[in-house]
């Protein structure tokens, strides 16, 4: 069965135990989830969730049907990676050492910021789509480079769009 790249994109009521029952439908499912944020809006109550994942467009009608409802979930998005503004975080941690050697161009060309030094080490970050971020991990690759993270992927959904009469009547209720 032929996966995707899908972005799922939950607008929903916060409350203790939603990110459980989100996580647990897709793991349900079999699902294994790539990457998962979860963040406050500036509508009191309301999160949105974005949940990466590879899945079947078979098995995707039914997890985003499941996902509705849910009580809390107002609603679901689903989209093609590749039809969205998708960006991340990432962090370099280096040795000092890097900043002597001829690789450390890298830091301007990529845009990074120093954002905290150790006393053997400093912290870069790098804000920027899968592709760029993978482009400088591999200028960066090798003795210089102590650690690496990233956070989940962040996406342009509107918080409130086309449905946007259905959300309030939702919340008013």
């Amino acid at each position: 069965m032929k996966t995707e790249r899908i972005i799922l994109t939950l607008k929903a009521e916060d409350r203790p135990g939603l990110l459980h029952l989100v996580t647990g439908m897709i793991e349900k499912r079999l699902t294994k989830i790539k990457s998962l944020s979860l963040a406050p809006t500036d509508i009191h109550d309301i999160v949105l969730i974005t949940v990466e994942l590879n899945i079947a467009e078979s098995e995707l009608t039914t997890l985003v049907f499941k996902l509705e409802n849910i009580i809390e979930v107002f609603s679901v998005e689903a989209t093609r990676y590749n039809e969205r503004l998708c960006l991340r975080a990432a962090y370099f941690k280096l040795s000092k050492k890097f900043l002597d050697s001829p690789k450390a161009i890298v830091l301007s060309k990529y845009e990074t910021n120093i954002i905290k030094f150790y006393p053997q080490a400093f912290l870069i970050a790098k804000y920027g789509t899968d592709a760029t971020i993978l482009k400088l991990y591999n200028e960066l690759e090798g003795p210089h480079l102590l650690g690496f993270s990233q956070t989940g992927l962040i996406t342009d959904s509107n918080l409130i769009g086309e449905d946007r009469s259905s959300v309030i009547n939702r919340l008013a209720a």
